[in-house]
């Protein structure tokens, strides 16, 4: 049976002063929270094991982006690949999903709050997934866990704590915020009459003027699709002459970041009245379906929504070698 997580009024953003009054304030079973921390390809470092190893904030749990997926070889009922590329971290099936949210103790009513250990590069992917599958309980942590430390709030190292599962009611995902390949191309047809496409990619990837992190792919971009590098809504907080992190921009910022790159505050407006209705009014995209969220979290706060084409680029230029748009 298909039940809809019931939706609550909490913000999508939080500073790591209130998440913490928060742990102080609730009933700790009746909040979650876990790291989503990921790895570019090409960086050899283990999420998951720094998690477990530590340091990570207090009865935090991991999510790993890339098991909670639909894999290669899945299909749906009528017998169709759901990821025939076996691409990383595709949007998982509704039974993954609720299975994986149950093994980490959360319920439809649970207040899951988000982290990655960048400040803000992999948590928003895991707040869309929740989102996606009506979950509205769900913020991240801005700034992830280097914020939390600067702050001087408790972490914890060595084995997590142990986790008691609970029974999460199979929901529906909002289908109009996953677009697929197929979507992308009639999109891209349509000019200068089709929906806003966002690449969250740096801009020499998207020029196709710097390499993709991924062996053997080619550079470029989707036709009529615009460059909004992820980083652009996105400020560096320095924790050491080495070290930094993340954390998303104020919304002075934001409105003046997306507005510049859509056409102006006429056009971004625009985005705005189309998503008054609920509709998605833009499309984000980058590599893999990863930065594209940090996008969507910008929109979001803009008061726009959007979806993600969740091959990204990865899905695109392999599907489509010989369209290397460089406009």
């Amino acid at each position: 049976m298909s039940t809809k997580a019931t939706p609550e009024p909490v913000p999508l953003i939080l500073a790591p002063k209130d998440v913490q009054e928060l742990i102080r304030s609730k009933d700790s079973s009746s909040i979650r929270i876990l790291d989503a921390t990921w790895f570019m390809p090409n960086v050899q470092r283990d999420a998951r094991k720094e998690f477990e190893q530590g340091p990570r904030i207090p009865n935090s749990s991991f999510w790993d982006v890339d098991k909670v997926a639909t894999q290669k070889g899945e299909k749906d009922e009528k017998g169709n690949e759901l990821n025939p590329l076996g691409l990383s971290h595709m949007m998982p099936t509704p039974k993954v999903f609720a299975n994986a949210a149950g093994q980490h103790g959360i319920t439809p009513d649970t207040h899951v709050i988000v982290y990655d250990t960048h400040g803000v590069f992999s948590s928003p992917r895991t707040a869309f997934t929740f989102h996606a599958f009506g979950h509205r309980a769900i913020s991240i942590l801005n700034g992830g866990l280097p914020a939390w430390i600067k702050n001087d709030f408790e972490v914890e190292n060595g084995p997590p704590h142990q986790i008691t599962p609970t029974n999460y009611p199979t929901p529906s995902l909002e289908s109009t915020l996953i677009r697929s390949y197929d979507e992308m191309v009639a999109n891209a047809r349509m000019g200068a009459r089709g929906q806003t496409v966002l690449d969250a990619r740096p801009n020499g990837r998207f020029e196709g003027t710097a390499p993709e992190p991924r062996p053997g792919l080619s550079s470029g971009h989707i036709p009529n699709s615009t460059s909004l590098p992820a980083t652009s809504l996105l400020d560096t907080n320095s924790i050491s002459s080495d070290k930094s992190f993340t954390t998303l921009k104020n919304q002075t910022d934001l409105w003046r970041s997306i507005s510049d790159t859509v056409g102006g505050m006429d056009e971004l407006d625009k985005l705005r009245q189309a998503s008054s209705a609920g509709e998605s009014a833009v499309t984000n995209t980058c590599g893999s379906g990863m930065t594209a969220a940090i996008l969507w979290l910008g929109l979001y706060q803009l008061g726009i929504q959007s979806s993600i084409y969740d091959e990204s680029w990865t899905g695109y230029a392999s599907r489509k070698e010989s369209v290397i748009d460089k406009e």
